[in-house]
């Protein structure tokens, strides 16, 4: 039953369970830091990940990034539709309209939305007809509904679920998982399960693009700043021009120049290119004095690191670019770790070290520019001197006309730099590629409904083992028979069934009964037990009360008697007798008597008249000290003389787990029968019993498994037993007959 319920619970899971589809897509991150001079050891540590992909892997999966996705695909809201049990969600042309939450109320998110295609005009939304291209105001807020398809493919009720950008980039990236090839590549494996393969596809392919657009941004920032101050310092020079350019006119104009000698266009040419190189320097000073101010603010902020256009040391310009790497790779790095983190506090050290590095340098250039200025100067006072040769009107077309040319060759110098930053500008690549676009898997590989139906076929198998074994754990008692041969070696040489007749001495009331048959089988046993004894003493005992010691006792000393053997039936319970009761006795005199002196054996042996040959010795009145009457030498010498007289001496002693009574007698037993009580025993008294056993303290000592329910063990006898359960049942004379002749068949 376990199987077949579990295997239809795992066909309706089955069923149950939205399509889910595998989208992948690869990327290979160019890994511009590989060098050929690495430590050997570390190229043939295969389990050493590569830190850099470690965080571009991280960087993929920010918030920042995915929120960008799910605003450019219009991925907030969820749609779906409901196919029996089953809920479905719809994208792009599934879709015939867009819903936009202008002003949302603080319901918006609470349920699922009920909205319904009408026309191509109008739409329903929660049993409201709103017109396409106008503000509604509803209970889920203001809304707003677009048309959006052209081909109506789905006119059936549809739930929407308003939800935000947060919510919505956390959903997809924890469906996201991102694995590098292997531990030496830097090829990207990037994959997500969605039920809509073409959601899927376009969330990863967006998600590669912002990635990229990420990281060109990045490299562009310094690029940038180095084209604005190109183009601040290309409009102060070209002012200046205009103005030198005003004043050579004006000069020819007023003195009526037109040309100059050869020997002065010479000597201008010599004086232009001192003043140029002059004016380089002094533009690549404040290029140094930026740079400067710069490194010892302490500032990080790339969008304010000085441009090194015009400075000719190659060792600056190298360290400086390290330096905008270093930050660089800074920002990029405390998008996923924390600043506390190690790699980030490596990388200010470094940073720190390339600061000190740059000014050290950077006094350096200075010195060397200043030294250069000043040769520059030493022949400007020379052209100073020549000049003086020169006409005076030359001399003063000289002066303006150099002015003219500085200016420029300066602004052609800004011109140049700022088409060669425009150009990197426009060619800057990111440092990943996309060398497999989004694909779907083509089938839906969750449900795997094989594995489902083993799953749920194992579980019909295990849930009824754990439940038996969770049953067997938390029952204390005897269940079964092999509950006892596990934990004692001690025989059971009979097992008695349970029984609900009126009479308790069924041996006699009902003889052809299946108790009566087992307490025979127990009779037989006793053969084996205790051979070749002429007189034979038998203990019955058990652990607590309420086992059936009196029962049994009682109906085996019955069935000896039946035998021809004389049989005497001691009942040494003196504090809580039961025979009388059973056999309808007197006890007003009985084996206490007897123990205190105040009768003789003769006088407390009682004839049972049913059953010939058997005879009872009843507790009597109760003692208040039972254990020392036990132990005044009385007992030993009653026990001794009914061995000379009687055949079997029963002794039915008290309970061994609560009183030493059992023990006080069990030296003058032959045999000790230890009566176990079905579903009533506890397992605990079974170890008791063992630790008896193996310290032999009783003599011969055997087990009765007693009231033994056979229609839950399985046990029993299928044959013909049972005359006296119709006799003494109310069942109808003419069923009884019919049953009668039927066992009758049997035997």
């Amino acid at each position: 039953m376990s199987i077949v319920i579990m295997v239809g619970l795992g066909y309706m899971y089955a069923r149950l369970q939205v399509p889910l589809f595998s989208i992948d897509i690869k990327i290979l991150i160019k890994d511009k830091e590989q060098t050929n001079d690495k430590d050997i050891l570390q190229q043939l540590n295969l389990y050493n990940s590569d830190k850099i992909i470690d965080n571009e892997i991280q960087v993929l999966k920010t918030n920042m990034l995915m929120e960008k996705v799910i605003q450019s695909l219009e991925l907030q809201n969820t749609f779906t539709i409901e196919k029996g049990f089953v809920k479905y969600s719809l994208y792009n042309k599934d879709i015939p309209f867009k819903l936009n939450l202008i002003r949302p109320s603080k319901l918006f998110n609470s349920k699922k939305w009920i909205v319904q295609y009408v026309d191509n005009d109008k739409i329903e939304f929660d049993g409201k007809k709103i017109p396409y291209n106008q503000p509604i105001n509803t209970e889920a807020g203001l809304l707003i509904a677009t048309h959006q398809s052209q081909s109506i493919n789905n006119k059936s009720p549809m739930y929407v679920q308003f939800g935000n950008t947060e919510a919505m980039a956390q959903y997809f990236l924890n469906k996201l998982v991102i694995t590098p090839a292997s531990k030496q590549a830097t090829v990207l494996f990037i994959s997500m399960e969605d039920e809509i393969p073409e959601r899927g596809k376009a969330i990863l392919t967006k998600l590669v693009d912002e990635y990229n657009h990420m990281s060109i941004d990045d490299k562009n920032k310094t690029t940038a700043n180095t084209l604005s101050f190109l183009e601040g310092r290309l409009t102060a020079v070209a002012a200046e021009l205009n103005g030198v350019e005003g004043k050579v006119e004006e000069y020819k104009s007023s003195n009526g120049i037109v040309d100059i000698s050869a020997q002065s266009t010479i000597f201008l040419s010599n004086v232009q290119a001192n003043d140029a190189a002059i004016t380089k320097i002094d533009l690549e000073f404040g290029v140094l004095k930026n740079l400067e101010e710069y490194l010892k603010t302490g500032n990080s902020d790339l969008t304010k690191l000085p441009s090194m256009q015009g400075i000719d040391d190659p060792s600056l310009a190298a360290m400086v670019g390290q330096l905008g790497e270093s930050q660089i790779k800074r920002e990029s790095l405390l998008r996923t770790i924390p600043e506390t983190n190690p790699i980030v506090a490596s990388l200010n050290d470094q940073t720190r070290a390339l600061k000190t590095t740059i000014l050290k340098t950077l006094q350096n250039v200075r010195t060397g520019l200043i030294n250069n200025r000043k040769q520059l100067e030493m022949q400007n006072a020379n052209y100073q001197a020549t000049i003086k040769g020169v006409p005076t009107k030359e001399r003063g077309l000289i002066d303006v006309m150099r002015e003219r040319d500085i200016k420029n060759a300066l602004f052609t110098f800004l011109l140049q730099k700022r088409e060669e930053t425009q150009i990197s500008l426009a060619s800057t690549v990111s440092d990943s590629k996309t060398i497999d676009v989004a694909k779907s898997s083509g089938m839906y590989f969750k449900p795997a409904k094989n594995v489902i139906y083993i799953a749920f076929l194992a579980l019909g198998f295990i849930i009824p083992l754990i439940v038996i074994y969770l049953k067997n754990v938390l029952n204390i008692t005897i269940k079964r028979r092999g509950d006892i041969e596990r934990i004692t070696r001690t025989p059971i040489i009979a097992q008695i069934s349970f029984h609900n007749l009126p009479n308790q001495m069924v041996t006699i009331e009902q003889p052809r009964s299946m108790i009566a048959e087992q307490i025979r089988a127990l009779r037989t046993n006793l053969e084996f037990v205790m051979p070749g004894l002429k007189a034979k003493n038998i203990l019955f005992t058990s652990n607590i009360s309420g086992e059936g010691k009196s029962f049994i006792s009682l109906n085996l000393g019955a069935s000896l008697a039946s035998t021809g053997k004389k049989v005497i039936v001691l009942e040494l319970d003196l504090r809580k007798p039961r025979f009388h009761i059973t056999l309808a006795l007197n006890n007003d005199i009985g084996l206490s008597s007897y123990l205190i002196g105040s009768a003789t054996a003769a006088e407390v042996i009682t004839p049972i008249p049913s059953q010939e040959n058997l005879f009872v010795i009843t507790s009597g009145i109760i003692p208040p000290n039972p254990a020392e009457l036990l132990l005044n030498g009385r007992i030993e010498t009653l026990i001794s003389d009914l061995k000379k007289e009687y055949d079997y001496v029963i002794m039915d002693a008290p309970p061994v787990g609560l009183l030493t009574d059992a023990q006080i007698l069990s030296k003058y037993a032959d045999a000790t029968l230890f009566i176990v009580r079905y579903n009533y025993t506890y397992k605990e008294s079974i170890h008791v019993l063992e630790d008896f056993r193996r310290r032999k303290v009783f003599s011969n000592l055997n087990i009765v498994y007693n009231s033994v329910d056979n229609s839950k063990t399985g046990y029993g006898y299928g044959y013909g037993y049972g005359y006296g359960y119709y006799e003494h049942n109310t069942t109808p004379k003419k069923w009884y007959e019919i049953f009668k002749k039927r066992n009758k068949a049997n035997l």
